[in-house]
């Protein structure tokens, strides 16, 4: 369940967030799609693989495909909307790198990251992507495309043509934790059902200038979508966010993670007049305190799909 972008008011931070979520991140994403992802980097190649990735946050992913071994040497270009947490990846990836014993040189642009086998230059794009790819010089030319948690947060029917659009004629999208439509919290509460319902509702009718921002099914959109385009998927598997106790201790930073999952959904609530504001502050405390406990558990439903585009997806 992507996460927009957070209200000024909270005091949740995104960007530890975007951080903690990493090893959700991590477990959740469909191997089956990474080992296609796998064998088009592998092939041979004398020039540098092309990656762009959409929403890319502080940078988490850049990592992820070089801790697994999928990315050797490649110039990957990060668009986001957000200067802040463009600026907080520059230090995140540095301290990331110098963690694991990488040199790293940060620069103007972004951040170029070397080791063994290991030659990454990392560009950082402050712009909203539908900016981005409305540019003149929108032909990117990209062999690898990436957009992770964030199909759900835009017009898929507007974005993903223009998206893949961005391909080279043998490119791979890989398109990841696209939400699908089911948020689980145990133990179960009376308030759920009905306090989802409103959320979830809440993605379906979310707007930015004028224009569609979210689909709290967008995970089974894509397949109607993908495939109007020329562009059905040769993998597709699910992608769901499981986030539970070991004991009574959480691993990694993941408690935060549910306090910032359960602070969105309680800010989102405030927004809706049918919520009793009774009902909410109950169901949000509640879900506090199991964290703290050590009681939560959090699933979401999620898609993740990798495949080509036909030419035809390709023109816009």
């Amino acid at each position: 369940m992507a996460q927009a972008r957070p209200d000024p008011t909270t005091t949740y931070a995104y960007e530890r967030y975007l951080s903690a979520k990493k090893t959700v991140d991590d477990r959740a994403l469909y191997r089956g799609a990474c080992e296609e992802v796998r064998k088009h980097l592998a092939r041979a190649r004398a020039r540098p693989w092309q990656i762009l990735e959409v929403g890319g946050g502080i940078g988490t992913m850049v990592a992820r495909l070089i801790e697994w071994e999928l990315l050797g040497r490649a110039e990957y270009l990060i668009v986001d909307e957000s200067a802040e947490l463009l600026a907080h990846a520059r230090r995140w990836l540095a301290e990331w790198a110098a963690a694991r014993g990488a040199s790293c040189e940060v620069n103007a642009d972004g951040i170029a990251i070397q080791k063994r086998g290991v030659d990454v230059r990392v560009r950082l794009y402050h712009s909203d992507v539908q900016t981005f790819l409305d540019r003149e010089d929108a032909s990117t030319q990209a062999d690898l495309l990436i957009a992770n948690a964030f199909l759900d947060l835009v017009d898929l029917s507007a974005t993903l043509p223009a998206l893949l659009a961005q391909l080279s004629a043998d490119g791979l999208y890989w398109l990841t934790i696209n939400y699908d439509g089911e948020t689980i919290f145990l133990p179960e509460h009376c308030l759920d059902a009905e306090l989802l319902r409103v959320y979830h509702h809440s993605m379906d009718e979310r707007r930015r200038g004028g224009r569609p921002a979210g689909d709290s099914k967008t995970g089974r959109h894509l397949f109607q979508q993908l495939s109007s385009l020329g562009a059905s998927p040769i993998a597709v598997g699910a992608s769901d966010w499981v986030v539970h106790p070991i004991g009574k201790t959480y691993p990694a930073d993941e408690a935060y993670f549910l306090r910032h999952i359960v602070n969105t959904v309680d800010v989102e609530l405030q927004r809706h007049s049918q919520v009793a504001s009774s009902d909410r502050v109950e169901w949000s405390r509640l879900r506090h305190a199991q964290i703290a406990r050590g009681e939560l558990v959090y699933i979401a439903h999620q898609l993740d799909f990798v495949g080509t585009a036909s030419p035809d997806a390709r023109v816009r």
